[in-house]
């Protein structure tokens, strides 16, 4: 069943109530509505209906209003009130219906369907609502019979047609999904919206190539019309065309500029494609219209920061931070992004922050516990990471808190971990440490030349006590500092070039 809107009565109003007075009660509800002070719209409306008492429009406003107000009972009194006054209302009857169904009431909102199908002239609307609460209940034969019914009343109906074809869909009949929409477009052959949904028919059967073609004809009878285009754009990215998906999208930008699902569609569409320039302009092309989209910046943040431009990206995080400051989201990439510039401090006051705005993000636990083990605070490192693990959610963070954790009881035991590359001869030492000096990687070097099995590990060999490994190798690493690099160590196992991890 779809959701009422707010704006179907305002057409009728004027027709119920003196003009002039309906508009100055109008205007006001309206100031109230805009402002988010739906109690304050609400005692207007009801004055409205109290000094119009048998105004369609008065009541069907003030019904509306209840049941965005989530008072559906008071919503229900003013929509029968509709029915009572004007009993042929078909919006009355179907504004009924939706909030019983809304209720649960599912009996009750097919009975004042039935009502208003039987005493309205032009029941076509009702049925197509019969069909899709019936299409809800899971009884598509019902909801067949009473779609082919509005359509009988009115062949120029075209939801019906796509609900209709959407029905057969889901029942496995492809042949007549189809067969509905070729009828749709024989009777209204120039509906450019019934073209464009003979597309999204054939794209929910998986035929492609038909999609292409038909949302093509619907080009070609409206090139002007940014709505195929957009139809189009959506299809053809899911499909993965993403060239069609791009030139449709632009056009719907240079047509309908204000179109801004559609071109922040564009704008990840060409961040995903590297082109990082356009998906910028783009971006900040939304933000001009909408300056308080924050999550349109959020994801321009992301964007800069691929681009390789850092500080940008966290001004714009800093102007999320600043415009929705209880949004933890833009605090944990800032964070993130200080952490990348081993700005361990900064990212610190950064999360503590995002804790006061939620103290159960295992996230954060989990990367404070990570800042802490830097500065060596080890049993605050071991009461974040215990946190993390309690608070959560997902097995990633889970398991990556655990492992964190497993390393500070090691370190707290006493135990030392290292990367070491070991090779055959002194003279191979010498040239890894020489590439090394270089500003080479060392796990990469280790995975590339070490003859030992951690190469696959990068040449970590885990946690290890006094006395697990060669005196030799042992002593080395007790003379070194955390992620300084020995000279070349000799064992009995070859040659070793050693980093201490911690």
């Amino acid at each position: 069943m779809k959701r009422w809107m707010l704006c179907f009565v305002w057409g009728m109003i004027f027709f119920q109530a003196p003009v002039v007075d309906a508009r100055d009660f109008l205007k006001e509800i309206e100031a109230h509505y805009s402002e988010g002070k739906i109690d304050d719209a609400l005692e207007v409306a009801r004055a409205f209906a109290e000094a119009h008492a048998d105004s369609v429009g008065a009541h069907g406003f003030l019904g509306t209003l209840y049941a965005e107000a989530g008072q559906l009972d008071a919503a229900v009194a003013a929509f029968q009130k509709v029915v009572e006054i004007k009993p042929g209302s078909v919006r009355g009857y179907r504004d009924l219906a939706l909030v019983f169904a809304r209720q649960g009431k599912i009996s009750q909102a097919l009975s004042a369907l039935d009502r208003g199908i039987g005493q309205s002239d032009e029941p076509a609307l009702l049925l197509a609502e019969r069909a899709s609460l019936n299409s809800d209940l899971g009884k598509p034969r019902e909801a067949i019979a009473d779609f082919e019914a509005a359509l009988k009343r009115r062949s120029d109906f075209i939801e019906a047609y796509q609900s209709l074809a959407l029905t057969h869909i889901a029942v496995g009949d492809t042949l007549s999904a189809i067969a509905v929409m070729d009828r749709g477009l024989a009777a209204n052959p120039d509906n450019v919206m019934l073209m464009v949904n003979r597309g999204g028919v054939f794209h929910a059967l998986g035929m492609t190539q038909q999609s292409f073609s038909a949302y093509r004809q619907a080009v070609e009878a409206a090139p002007e019309d940014p709505s195929v285009y957009r139809a189009l754009g959506f299809m053809s990215a899911e499909v993965e065309s993403l060239d069609i998906a791009q030139t449709a999208w632009e056009k719907v930008r240079d047509l309908a500029p204000d179109d801004l699902e559609v071109r922040d569609a564009l704008a990840q569409l060409y961040a995903a494609r590297g082109n990082f320039d356009a998906s910028i302009g783009e971006m900040l092309g939304i933000l001009e219209r909408a300056p308080d989209g924050n999550l349109v910046r959020f994801r321009l943040a992301e964007v800069y920061v691929a681009k390789g431009d850092i500080a940008q990206g966290k001004t714009e995080l800093l102007t999320c931070i600043s415009r929705a400051p209880r949004w933890i989201a833009p605090y944990k990439r800032l964070a993130l992004l200080y952490l990348g510039e081993e700005k361990v401090d900064s990212a610190g006051v950064i999360y503590e922050k995002a804790l006061a705005i939620d103290p159960k993000d295992a996230e954060v636990h989990n990367n404070l516990g990570f800042i802490y083990s830097a500065r060596g605070d080890f049993d605050k490192a071991r009461r974040a990471y215990e946190t993390a693990m309690a608070e959560s959610k997902d097995a990633s963070t889970l398991r990556d808190a655990q492992g964190n954790l497993d390393i500070i009881k090691s370190i707290q035991a006493g135990k030392m971990r290292v990367r070491h590359i070991l090779v055959k001869t002194e003279i191979e030492a010498q040239e890894i440490l020489n590439k090394l000096k270089a500003r080479e990687d060392f796990a990469a070097l280790a995975r590339s030349y070490s003859i030992d099995p951690s190469k696959e590990n990068g040449g970590s060999t885990g946690f290890f006590s006094k006395g697990d490994l060669h005196p030799d190798f042992e002593a080395a690493v007790m003379k070194l500092k955390p992620n300084e690099v020995s000279g070349v160590v000799k064992t009995p196992l070859g040659y070793h070039v050693i980093m201490r991890v911690n």
